[in-house]
């Protein structure tokens, strides 16, 4: 007997984090048929997902593009993926049904290659027209200027705080007119980006969110505990802070972008000014288990109203990491809207691989919240980590 429609929605849609071949998707409570399938990757290439026979592990490799068929994509947190053939996609999808092994395949085994090898897998393809209509609702215009890295600075980057900040040039760093969201993206506006098309951006382990289970929203992404609905959402990957960006119209911020949103062309130490953190500016000292609603602490608010630059959750940003171009002055001593490096590989250093992300979650320590401070980790391994989206857009 021929499959109905709703049947064969349903059973694609058994693992809700991911999408292969030909779904149905809903968009404002509309069923649709799924655009036509993408061209095959453009990149030089791309990671291929092949499944050994019996109960093997599945296996990641880098192999040309060449190889690669968009009928065998499988999409999962954010990332695109490819299997070998049809029998390994079923081996897949069926493992990835399982929230603990789609968590090893996406933060340990995608990201163990990604620091081997340096090729990026590929984004999964964003959908739907809701972000679209946020326009500049709840952000801030930040005027072009300019303003002083200090040359002396905090940085995480190696995994935990140095006893000791960084030493660097000092040298002027100029930023054009943007305009920045007022506060950091939501659980609910998660669920709000998840429900319009893009259900293969959510993380399976996220607790926070999960699918509903009652009418009228029964399918659809909801936040699993509503008093946490106005918090930052967090567990997010890199991949996945740029699609919801993407989808909204944005794009997440450039380090300098950020730096300067939070410290200002006076350059404050921290985001309110110059003194010191405590609980009306910050969770500082820590007092909250868990992050809080994105409109408190009106206090740590910048001059301009931005809200919770840090103390609550940190912030995913644009750049891939760099040391060495970050602390060294430019010629005529003066960097102009700087994008980070053109790459992030680096097979000498501990992490071999890390992006960038500003601000701080919680600490006892007020270096940690300080504006210059670097923070930057390979973009899966903060998943399930305290890191957050806040976009941006420029000034036409």
């Amino acid at each position: 007997m021929k499959m109905t429609t709703m049947q064969q929605r349903r059973r694609d849609a058994l693992s809700v984090w991911f999408r292969a071949a030909i779904i149905l998707l809903t968009i404002n409570g509309t069923l649709r048929a799924e655009p036509p399938k993408e061209a095959a990757p453009t990149n030089r290439k791309s990671y291929l997902l092949s499944c050994a026979d019996g109960n093997s592990p599945i296996e990641i490799k880098v192999v040309d593009a060449g190889d690669v068929k968009e009928t065998l994509a499988v999409d999962v947190a954010g990332v695109r993926l490819f299997a070998e053939s049809p029998e390994a996609l079923q081996r897949i999808r069926s493992r990835v049904a399982n929230a603990a092994v789609a968590r090893r395949l996406v933060a340990d085994d995608v990201d163990k290659k990604l620091r081997e090898t340096g090729v990026l897998p590929d984004a999964t393809p964003v959908r739907g027209e809701e972000g679209k209509k946020l326009g500049n609702e709840n952000m801030v215009r930040i005027a072009p200027g300019e303003f002083t890295r200090p040359g002396e600075f905090w940085d995480s980057s190696g995994g935990g705080l140095n006893e000791k900040p960084s030493r660097g040039d000092k040298y002027r760093v100029k930023v054009a007119a943007f305009y920045i969201d007022k506060f950091k993206v939501t659980n609910e506006d998660f669920c709000r980006f998840l429900n319009d098309g893009n259900e293969s951006y959510a993380s399976p382990w996220n607790p926070r969110i999960a699918k509903s289970a009652l009418d009228p929203n029964v399918g659809k992404f909801v936040v699993a505990d509503r008093s946490l609905a106005k918090n930052p959402v967090v567990l997010v990957n890199w991949f996945q802070a740029k699609g919801y960006a993407k989808w909204a119209g944005k794009r997440l911020p450039t380090e300098a972008e950020w730096e300067f949103a939070a410290g200002g062309s006076e350059g404050r130490t921290y985001p309110w000014g110059n003194e010191p953190p405590d609980e009306t500016r910050a969770d500082f000292p820590v007092q909250h288990k868990h992050t809080v609603p994105v409109d408190w602490f009106p206090k740590g608010a910048t001059p301009e109203g931005v809200f919770q630059m840090t103390g609550n959750s940190a912030e995913w940003c644009a750049d891939f990491f760099d040391m060495a171009s970050y602390v060294k002055a430019p010629a005529d001593g003066v960097l102009v809207n700087p994008k980070g490096p053109e790459q992030a590989f680096d097979p000498n250093s501990w992490y071999k691989f890390r992006v960038m992300f500003k601000g701080w979650c919680k600490g006892n320590r007020a270096d940690l919240l300080t504006c210059t401070k670097r923070h930057s980790r390979p973009p899966f391994e903060d998943a399930e980590a305290g890191i957050s989206i806040r976009c941006v857009k420029g000034c036409t």
